[in-house]
């Protein structure tokens, strides 16, 4: 150090020159040339002492930073494998196989495991192709007959309910508010409403008032007479009647009729659009038009 004073001292215009020449160390020993100490270390023992804490720091930084970053590549891991395992999720969802009768059509369907699905019109399942063999489950909207081959559990998922057999012939019926199961051949059970009950052949459960009842069912060729397109109603609201009408033909009702407390006892076929009209009309003293658009219009006769 008395080397550096000597030449800042011999030669004082040049300090500036001189100072700026020292590297980081020599320029904190002579800064502190004039400060006292404490605990009577040298200087150089006590910039030992600093030098040392500064490499300690440094080496707490770098963990930190090492810390961070494997956190980091954790959490970024972990977020990878959390959307990998989503899609994976998504895979059998967006597999899977619908089946679908528009209105005016009718349709069916085989299933993988060999049961027969009949749809009536404006009706649709789905279900998922790959995992069938496992999950014999099916979601429906509308009504459809079902033929059930005997290979294990075989669900029918509807908004109302659900509907759980082995192997047999039953039919749904499940539109708005209306929830029917009819049993043919086999034993059906039927879930809805937080209630459960079996049904045998000749038998239907019917979800009603938030309670689901269990009756003999006297017309069973009338319930599923819709799968050779005959239709039969027994003191059914009007507008349930045209309902069926607007799918089996794809037509239109544009009437006020629809908001009177009107019932309906009788049948029609989807052959013949105005022969249908006719059996719904005359006995209720009924007329309707028909036009271009395949718009009705129904009204009182005078």
């Amino acid at each position: 150090m008395l080397k550096y004073d000597k030449i800042m001292n011999k030669n004082p215009d040049n300090q500036n020159f001189a100072f700026n020449r020292m590297d980081t160390g020599k320029k904190i020993l002579y800064r502190t040339s004039a400060m006292k100490i404490p605990g009577g270390k040298k200087r150089e023992e006590a910039f030992a002492d600093l030098k040392k804490k500064i490499e300690e720091r440094k080496t707490t930084v770098l963990k930190e930073k090492s810390i961070n970053i494997t956190t980091w590549w954790s959490v970024s891991i972990a977020a990878t494998i959390l959307i990998l395992f989503g899609i994976m999720k998504l895979i059998p969802a967006v597999s899977l196989t619908k089946v679908e009768a528009e209105r005016g059509t009718h349709s069916e369907y085989l299933l993988p495991d060999g049961s027969e699905v009949r749809l009536n019109a404006d009706s649709r399942i789905s279900f998922r192709q790959n995992q069938f063999g496992e999950e014999r489950d099916i979601t429906l909207e509308g009504e459809a007959f079902f033929n059930v081959t005997k290979q294990g559990s075989f669900k029918v998922i509807t908004h109302k309910g659900i509907i759980t057999v082995l192997g047999t012939t039953f039919n749904v019926y499940a539109r708005d508010n209306s929830f029917k199961v009819t049993c043919y051949t086999g034993s059906v059970m039927v879930s809805g409403d937080m209630q459960s009950v079996t049904i045998e052949p000749g038998e239907s459960a019917e979800l009603s008032n938030k309670t689901l009842k269990v009756q003999k069912d006297s017309k069973l060729s009338y319930v599923k007479g819709w799968i050779n397109g005959e239709f039969y109603f027994e003191n059914t609201p009007l507008y349930l009647v045209f309902d069926e009408v607007e799918r089996q033909f794809n037509v239109k009702f544009v009437t006020n009729i629809r908001e009177e407390r009107l019932y309906y006892t009788g049948g029609f076929s989807n052959k013949d659009l105005s022969e249908a009209l006719e059996s719904i009309c005359l006995p209720m003293n009924l007329k309707y038009e028909i036009d271009t658009n395949k718009k009705i219009s129904v009204s009182h006769k005078e």
